[in-house]
């Protein structure tokens, strides 16, 4: 996996995330491919849910979709346009596991699969992908990077680095 440029941004708090989450979801529903995983990755209460909230409003702004944590659950839908699939791997212990649910259209249905805790199983991410790791700062403070792996995936969140400066 060829890895593009990390780009950073900080976020004073919880809304801020949020808001930054619906700008991107409708940046990569208007410039990306069909379908894309998006890995989040961070320490308990890093803020990976709250991204997901955004990223959902974002793309259902007139509807309102109830967002958690799919940790007892591993994945929830969300009729979004494009579709959005939220997965939670915290407490799966191998890719295997997750093959036993449905991998596959789980991960590249078209539409966006949001993959809370995708480091703990690495095979779970494809060849092109976008990693997002969100730590907590000071306070409600969030630092946010986004790096894309493979070339349309990197140009992508580039553009979308360059669009919001």
């Amino acid at each position: 996996m060829t890895a593009g440029r990390p780009t950073h941004w900080t976020l004073p708090d919880a809304e801020a995330t949020q808001a930054f989450a619906a700008r991107f979801a409708r940046h990569l529903a208007a410039h990306g491919p069909e379908s894309v995983v998006i890995g989040l990755i961070g320490d308990l209460g890093a803020g990976k849910t709250t991204f997901v909230q955004g990223f959902v409003a974002g793309l259902a702004p007139d509807e309102d979709h109830y967002v958690t944590s799919p940790t007892f659950a591993i994945a929830q839908a969300y009729d979004t346009t494009p579709p959005v699939r939220h997965l939670d791997l915290y407490r799966l212990a191998d890719y295997d596991e997750l093959a036993a649910i449905g991998d596959r259209d789980l991960l590249h249905a078209p539409g966006f699969a949001l993959v809370e805790w995708i480091d703990q199983i690495p095979e779970a991410a494809p060849p092109e992908w976008i990693a997002l790791r969100l730590a907590v700062a000071d306070g409600d403070v969030r630092r946010l990077e986004a790096t894309g792996y493979g070339a349309a995936l990197s140009r992508l969140v580039e553009d979308f680095a360059n669009a919001i400066i």
